[in-house]
Protein backbone atom coordinates (compact mmCIF):
# COMPACT_ATOMS: atom_id res chain seq x y z
CA UNK A 1 0.00 0.00 0.00
CA UNK A 2 2.98 2.47 0.97
CA UNK A 3 4.65 1.67 -2.71
CA UNK A 4 1.32 2.23 -4.44
CA UNK A 5 0.45 5.25 -2.94
CA UNK A 6 4.47 6.47 -3.54
CA UNK A 7 3.65 5.99 -7.28
CA UNK A 8 -0.06 6.47 -8.08
CA UNK A 9 -0.32 9.38 -5.18
CA UNK A 10 -2.51 8.70 -2.05
CA UNK A 11 -5.15 11.05 -2.73
CA UNK A 12 -5.92 8.54 -5.74
CA UNK A 13 -6.74 5.88 -3.63
CA UNK A 14 -10.53 4.77 -4.20
CA UNK A 15 -11.05 1.38 -2.08
CA UNK A 16 -9.55 -1.60 -0.85
CA UNK A 17 -11.52 -4.28 -1.95
CA UNK A 18 -11.31 -8.15 0.03
CA UNK A 19 -11.63 -10.91 -2.18
CA UNK A 20 -12.73 -13.78 0.05
CA UNK A 21 -12.60 -17.15 -1.40
CA UNK A 22 -13.19 -20.97 -0.14
CA UNK A 23 -9.44 -23.31 -0.79
CA UNK A 24 -8.19 -26.37 -0.07
CA UNK A 25 -5.29 -27.29 2.57
CA UNK A 26 -5.15 -28.11 6.39
CA UNK A 27 -6.29 -25.56 8.61
CA UNK A 28 -3.50 -24.04 10.54
CA UNK A 29 -2.04 -24.66 14.36
CA UNK A 30 -0.32 -21.22 14.82
CA UNK A 31 -2.35 -18.52 12.51
CA UNK A 32 -5.64 -18.23 11.46
CA UNK A 33 -6.21 -19.96 7.94
CA UNK A 34 -5.68 -17.17 4.83
CA UNK A 35 -8.58 -16.97 2.75
CA UNK A 36 -8.25 -13.98 1.10
CA UNK A 37 -6.69 -11.42 -1.09
CA UNK A 38 -6.76 -7.59 -0.81
CA UNK A 39 -7.12 -5.19 -4.06
CA UNK A 40 -6.20 -1.54 -3.82
CA UNK A 41 -7.67 0.69 -6.18
CA UNK A 42 -6.35 3.99 -7.45
CA UNK A 43 -7.74 6.49 -9.98
CA UNK A 44 -7.21 9.73 -11.13
CA UNK A 45 -10.12 12.13 -11.10
CA UNK A 46 -11.40 11.17 -14.55
CA UNK A 47 -12.06 7.69 -13.71
CA UNK A 48 -15.05 5.34 -14.61
CA UNK A 49 -17.11 3.69 -12.56
CA UNK A 50 -20.32 1.33 -12.76
CA UNK A 51 -22.21 1.02 -9.86
CA UNK A 52 -22.67 -2.80 -9.56
CA UNK A 53 -25.09 -4.65 -7.61
CA UNK A 54 -25.73 -7.69 -5.50
CA UNK A 55 -28.54 -9.35 -3.74
CA UNK A 56 -29.40 -8.81 -0.44
CA UNK A 57 -31.45 -11.23 1.45
CA UNK A 58 -34.00 -10.30 3.39
CA UNK A 59 -34.47 -11.09 7.11
CA UNK A 60 -35.95 -15.17 7.32
CA UNK A 61 -35.95 -14.88 3.19
CA UNK A 62 -39.54 -13.47 3.11
CA UNK A 63 -41.15 -10.44 1.61
CA UNK A 64 -40.99 -6.79 3.32
CA UNK A 65 -43.62 -5.71 1.10
CA UNK A 66 -42.19 -2.09 1.79
CA UNK A 67 -43.69 0.52 -0.72
CA UNK A 68 -41.33 1.42 -3.63
CA UNK A 69 -38.67 -0.92 -2.77
CA UNK A 70 -38.89 -3.72 -5.23
CA UNK A 71 -37.97 -7.44 -4.50
CA UNK A 72 -36.91 -9.97 -6.19
CA UNK A 73 -36.85 -13.87 -5.28
CA UNK A 74 -34.99 -17.05 -6.35
CA UNK A 75 -34.80 -20.43 -5.15
CA UNK A 76 -33.14 -19.16 -1.85
CA UNK A 77 -35.62 -16.82 -0.75
CA UNK A 78 -36.84 -13.44 -1.10
CA UNK A 79 -33.99 -10.31 -1.39
CA UNK A 80 -33.38 -6.86 -2.86
CA UNK A 81 -30.43 -5.34 -4.89
CA UNK A 82 -28.18 -3.12 -3.05
CA UNK A 83 -24.84 -1.43 -4.23
CA UNK A 84 -21.78 -3.83 -4.03
CA UNK A 85 -19.48 -3.76 -1.03
CA UNK A 86 -15.72 -3.90 -0.71
CA UNK A 87 -15.87 -7.85 0.09
CA UNK A 88 -16.22 -9.92 -2.44
CA UNK A 89 -16.88 -13.82 -2.49
CA UNK A 90 -15.65 -15.52 -5.48
CA UNK A 91 -13.94 -19.08 -5.81
CA UNK A 92 -10.83 -19.53 -6.91
CA UNK A 93 -10.29 -21.55 -9.81
CA UNK A 94 -10.10 -25.01 -8.20
CA UNK A 95 -8.05 -27.93 -9.11
CA UNK A 96 -10.93 -29.35 -11.20
CA UNK A 97 -12.54 -25.96 -12.81
CA UNK A 98 -12.42 -25.81 -16.99
CA UNK A 99 -10.87 -22.60 -16.37
CA UNK A 100 -7.62 -24.01 -14.82
CA UNK A 101 -4.68 -23.50 -17.23
CA UNK A 102 -1.82 -24.52 -14.43
CA UNK A 103 -0.73 -21.06 -14.46
CA UNK A 104 0.20 -20.50 -11.29
CA UNK A 105 -1.28 -17.07 -10.29
CA UNK A 106 -4.62 -17.48 -12.06
CA UNK A 107 -7.19 -15.41 -11.41
CA UNK A 108 -11.24 -16.62 -12.19
CA UNK A 109 -12.66 -15.02 -14.63
CA UNK A 110 -15.76 -13.91 -12.45
CA UNK A 111 -12.97 -11.75 -10.54
CA UNK A 112 -11.97 -9.88 -13.96
CA UNK A 113 -15.01 -9.78 -14.89
CA UNK A 114 -16.57 -7.78 -12.13
CA UNK A 115 -13.52 -5.54 -12.40
CA UNK A 116 -13.70 -4.58 -15.56
CA UNK A 117 -17.56 -4.21 -15.30
CA UNK A 118 -17.03 -1.58 -12.56
CA UNK A 119 -14.64 0.02 -14.05
CA UNK A 120 -14.56 0.78 -18.16
CA UNK A 121 -17.22 1.04 -20.49
CA UNK A 122 -17.70 -1.02 -24.00
CA UNK A 123 -14.98 -0.25 -26.46
CA UNK A 124 -12.96 0.83 -23.86
CA UNK A 125 -9.28 -0.43 -23.62
CA UNK A 126 -8.13 -2.82 -21.12
CA UNK A 127 -4.16 -2.90 -20.51
CA UNK A 128 -2.31 -5.90 -18.50
CA UNK A 129 0.80 -5.58 -18.86
CA UNK A 130 1.58 -8.51 -17.13
CA UNK A 131 -1.13 -10.82 -18.40
CA UNK A 132 -0.03 -13.68 -17.84
CA UNK A 133 -2.60 -16.78 -18.29
CA UNK A 134 -4.38 -14.00 -20.38
CA UNK A 135 -7.69 -14.16 -17.96
CA UNK A 136 -7.94 -10.09 -17.42
CA UNK A 137 -7.81 -10.28 -21.55
CA UNK A 138 -10.36 -13.20 -21.91
CA UNK A 139 -12.42 -11.38 -19.57
CA UNK A 140 -12.29 -7.81 -21.71
CA UNK A 141 -12.70 -9.65 -24.85
CA UNK A 142 -16.16 -10.91 -23.58
CA UNK A 143 -17.30 -7.56 -22.14
CA UNK A 144 -16.98 -5.97 -25.99
CA UNK A 145 -13.47 -4.51 -24.99
CA UNK A 146 -10.25 -3.63 -27.07
CA UNK A 147 -7.57 -5.11 -24.88
CA UNK A 148 -3.88 -5.18 -24.62
CA UNK A 149 -1.92 -7.79 -22.91
CA UNK A 150 2.38 -7.72 -22.40
CA UNK A 151 4.11 -10.39 -20.46
CA UNK A 152 8.26 -11.21 -21.08
CA UNK A 153 7.35 -15.24 -20.40
CA UNK A 154 7.14 -17.47 -23.87
CA UNK A 155 4.68 -19.57 -22.12
CA UNK A 156 2.82 -16.81 -21.13
CA UNK A 157 2.48 -15.30 -24.78
CA UNK A 158 0.84 -19.18 -26.01
CA UNK A 159 -1.42 -19.50 -23.08
CA UNK A 160 -3.11 -15.74 -24.52
CA UNK A 161 -3.26 -16.85 -28.07
CA UNK A 162 -4.32 -20.37 -27.25
CA UNK A 163 -7.43 -18.81 -24.96
CA UNK A 164 -8.43 -15.98 -27.05
CA UNK A 165 -8.66 -17.99 -30.06
CA UNK A 166 -10.31 -20.70 -28.23
CA UNK A 167 -12.79 -18.72 -26.75
CA UNK A 168 -13.37 -16.60 -29.99
CA UNK A 169 -14.07 -19.51 -31.90
CA UNK A 170 -14.33 -19.27 -35.66
CA UNK A 171 -14.88 -15.24 -35.91
CA UNK A 172 -10.70 -14.81 -34.65
CA UNK A 173 -9.64 -11.13 -34.15
CA UNK A 174 -5.81 -10.99 -32.25
CA UNK A 175 -2.82 -9.66 -33.32
CA UNK A 176 0.50 -11.00 -31.37
CA UNK A 177 3.71 -9.05 -31.54
CA UNK A 178 7.14 -10.10 -30.55
CA UNK A 179 9.08 -6.88 -31.18
CA UNK A 180 10.12 -4.29 -28.17
CA UNK A 181 7.54 -1.55 -28.63
CA UNK A 182 9.56 2.16 -28.83
CA UNK A 183 8.93 4.85 -25.96
CA UNK A 184 7.04 7.97 -27.46
CA UNK A 185 7.24 9.76 -23.90
CA UNK A 186 10.89 11.06 -24.04
CA UNK A 187 11.03 13.05 -27.34
CA UNK A 188 13.86 13.26 -29.58
CA UNK A 189 16.98 12.14 -28.37
CA UNK A 190 20.62 12.61 -29.12
CA UNK A 191 23.10 9.54 -30.04
CA UNK A 192 24.55 7.79 -27.26
CA UNK A 193 27.89 9.04 -27.80
CA UNK A 194 27.40 12.32 -28.85
CA UNK A 195 29.76 14.45 -27.44
CA UNK A 196 27.34 16.70 -25.66
CA UNK A 197 25.87 13.17 -23.41
CA UNK A 198 29.72 12.64 -22.99
CA UNK A 199 29.80 16.55 -21.18
CA UNK A 200 26.97 16.13 -19.29
CA UNK A 201 27.68 12.90 -18.30
CA UNK A 202 31.68 13.80 -16.90
CA UNK A 203 29.85 16.69 -14.78
CA UNK A 204 27.34 14.33 -13.43
CA UNK A 205 30.04 11.49 -12.61
CA UNK A 206 32.56 14.01 -11.32
CA UNK A 207 35.08 12.60 -13.90
CA UNK A 208 34.66 9.26 -12.40
CA UNK A 209 34.41 5.56 -14.05
CA UNK A 210 31.02 4.03 -13.21
CA UNK A 211 32.35 0.93 -12.49
CA UNK A 212 35.68 1.19 -10.79
CA UNK A 213 34.86 4.74 -10.12
CA UNK A 214 39.13 5.85 -10.82
CA UNK A 215 38.95 9.30 -12.25
CA UNK A 216 40.32 9.69 -15.89
CA UNK A 217 40.22 12.85 -18.28
CA UNK A 218 37.14 12.78 -20.60
CA UNK A 219 38.87 11.49 -23.48
CA UNK A 220 39.49 8.00 -21.10
CA UNK A 221 35.80 7.59 -20.31
CA UNK A 222 33.59 5.85 -23.11
CA UNK A 223 29.52 6.17 -23.64
CA UNK A 224 27.50 3.18 -22.17
CA UNK A 225 24.10 2.04 -21.49
CA UNK A 226 23.26 1.23 -18.10
CA UNK A 227 20.48 -1.63 -19.12
CA UNK A 228 21.89 -2.95 -22.60
CA UNK A 229 20.03 -1.87 -25.86
CA UNK A 230 19.54 -6.02 -26.84
CA UNK A 231 17.10 -5.53 -23.09
CA UNK A 232 15.45 -2.81 -23.95
CA UNK A 233 17.62 -0.08 -22.72
CA UNK A 234 17.40 3.60 -24.96
CA UNK A 235 19.60 6.36 -25.82
CA UNK A 236 18.12 8.89 -23.44
CA UNK A 237 20.93 10.19 -21.01
CA UNK A 238 19.11 8.61 -18.30
CA UNK A 239 20.27 5.45 -19.35
CA UNK A 240 23.76 6.47 -20.09
CA UNK A 241 26.82 6.46 -18.05
CA UNK A 242 30.49 6.67 -18.76
CA UNK A 243 32.88 3.86 -18.11
CA UNK A 244 36.52 3.62 -18.24
CA UNK A 245 38.30 1.23 -21.26
CA UNK A 246 38.31 -1.79 -19.12
CA UNK A 247 35.13 -1.50 -17.57
CA UNK A 248 33.34 -0.97 -20.75
CA UNK A 249 34.79 -4.45 -22.25
CA UNK A 250 33.84 -6.61 -19.17
CA UNK A 251 30.19 -5.18 -19.06
CA UNK A 252 30.25 -5.55 -22.99
CA UNK A 253 26.22 -6.06 -24.42
CA UNK A 254 25.20 -6.82 -20.76
CA UNK A 255 23.61 -4.74 -18.01
CA UNK A 256 25.22 -3.10 -15.01
CA UNK A 257 24.20 -5.17 -12.61
CA UNK A 258 26.66 -7.66 -14.54
CA UNK A 259 29.57 -5.18 -14.08
CA UNK A 260 29.16 -4.60 -10.51
CA UNK A 261 29.08 -8.48 -9.75
CA UNK A 262 32.21 -9.00 -11.71
CA UNK A 263 34.49 -5.96 -10.26
CA UNK A 264 33.38 -7.37 -6.91
CA UNK A 265 34.23 -11.17 -7.75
Amino acid sequence: KLLMDAIFGRKNFRNEIVWCYKSGGASPKRHFSRKHDLILWYADNSYVFNVQQEKSYNRKFAPYKFAGVNEYQDEKGWYTLVGMKDYWNIDMVGRTSGERTGYPTQKPLALLERIIKASSHENNIVLDPFCGCATTLVAADRLNRNWVGIDISDVAVRLVEERIKADQGLFQDITARTDRPQRTDIGKILKYNDLRNKKKLYGDQDGNCNGCNKHFEPQHLEVDHIIAKSQGGTDHIDNLQLLCGYCNKVKGDRGQEYLMRKLAA
